[in-house]
């Protein structure tokens, strides 16, 4: 063979084999195979039924529907491929809900206009009254846990419901505390937040843990207003967060199985654009995709057990980590495909940290200027937002109301 043929030859088997480099994607990371495995079936949770069911029509059972629509939805998945999906529900009698007649407590003017409206108040607990029965029989529930897989199609709660019962609570509690009866009211409320942080220590959703955070946020703002304005004593001092309460392994680890799944399957949908297969593959690496994008869940599951301290360090690490130029190139689709998909996950993780701030500030209730540490930023002292007739703390991430708790107006100089 002439020195020609063995060079084009050589040039040829190199040209082939890095084709067939290119083509091939890569083994899933066993850590990511380990978080996209479908758990063992999940024991039963009356918790889970009665959230779901929450917005069920008056008079029906919230366990029992809430039951049905998981029952529906496994039951449509086991006749249906993968790749179709279960439309939403979206007629259908619901509960009633309060209107815009029901403000939250921490609202500002939100206790003038419900003081101002003794009767209309009373009206509304009354017409409201079976919604009010729903949350507390869900707040003692204490075996949460979501019973579907993560799919995009999957049962979601009617969290809007959620929010108005939570609303009814902090209005319930101005109707004791306005007859006279403040100490009833502040251990209705007490017993709310405790019950509450049980169910955030619980949650395996990342949904579900905003909304918490957020309930919880509310609870505390409606003991602030109450206990400004004279009608409940000064409460009891609350901890600080627990790591459990903190926690988002169990919520990255299913946000991560949601959006891994469906990464896996793009290759093999049907409704991939019209693409052919050998196209789609040639640009994308569906393995190699899931892979680059695990570190980021983990890393948000990791720094969700950091103190505050730490996790203010952290934001100065860039979000997402740097993908090679030779794997971009490899995956193009991708590569973006997971820039596309990716949040960030620093604003979930501010969030717990912001309710671990405001609770520092609850604690200092009672005095005429809150004296402790901004925990973002110590030695540095809430500041008086006017416009929110709240105390505030500023975080080191930009917010339209910063980390407040209502209080009384600082004493005039």
């Amino acid at each position: 063979m002439k020195k020609w043929q063995k060079t084009l030859l050589g040039t040829v088997l190199v040209l082939g084999a890095g084709a067939w480099l290119w083509w091939q994607d890569e083994a899933l990371n066993p850590q990511a195979k380990a978080w996209l495995e479908e758990p063992a079936a999940p024991a039963d949770s009356a918790a889970y039924y009665q959230l779901l069911g929450l917005d069920a029509p008056a008079g029906q059972d919230p366990q029992k529907v809430g039951r049905q629509l998981a029952q529906a939805h496994r039951q449509w998945r086991a006749e249906h491929g993968p790749y179709d999906l279960m439309a939403p529900a979206t007629e259908g009698a619901h509960i009633e809900l309060p209107g815009k007649e029901l403000c939250a407590l921490g609202e500002v003017d939100c206790l003038q206009q419900l003081r101002e409206n003794r009767e209309g108040l009373a009206a509304l607990l009354n017409r409201h009254a079976e919604l009010l029965r729903r949350y507390e029989d869900l707040l003692v529930l204490n075996d949460y846990r979501t019973l579907s897989p993560p799919r995009v199609d999957e049962p979601l709660a009617n969290f809007t419901t959620l929010d108005r019962a939570n609303r009814l609570r902090g209005a319930q509690a101005l109707a004791l505390a306005e007859d006279g009866r403040g100490a009833e009211a502040l251990a209705l409320l007490q017993q709310d937040v405790r019950l509450l942080r049980q169910w955030l220590a619980r949650a395996d959703n990342l949904i579900l843990k905003m909304v918490l955070v957020r309930q919880l946020g509310n609870k505390l703002d409606a003991i602030a207003v109450l206990h400004r304005a004279g009608l409940v004593p000064r409460p009891a001092a609350q901890p600080a967060l627990s790591e459990a309460e903190r926690s988002l392994e169990a919520p990255m680890q299913r946000e991560f199985a949601l959006v891994g799944s469906g990464l896996l399957s793009l290759v093999n949908d049907p409704q991939s654009a019209g693409v052919p297969e050998w196209q789609l593959r040639l640009m994308y690496k569906p393995h190699m995709t899931v892979n680059d994008s695990l570190p980021d869940y983990l890393r948000a599951a990791a720094n969700s057990r950091l103190d505050t301290a730490a996790f203010v360090r952290v934001l100065r690490i860039p979000v997402r980590s740097k993908t090679s130029f030779w794997r971009r190139l490899r995956n193009p689709v991708g590569a973006i495909l997971g820039d596309v998909a990716m949040p960030d996950f620093n604003l979930f993780l501010a969030r717990l940290h912001d309710l671990d701030a405001k609770l520092t500030l609850f604690n200092a209730l009672g005095q005429a200027v809150p004296k402790a540490d901004n925990p973002y930023r110590p030695g540095q002292r809430a500041l008086w937002n006017e416009k929110f007739q709240a105390y505030c703390f500023s975080g080191p991430l930009k917010d339209k109301q910063g980390c407040c708790l209502p209080w009384p107006a600082p004493p005039v100089q």
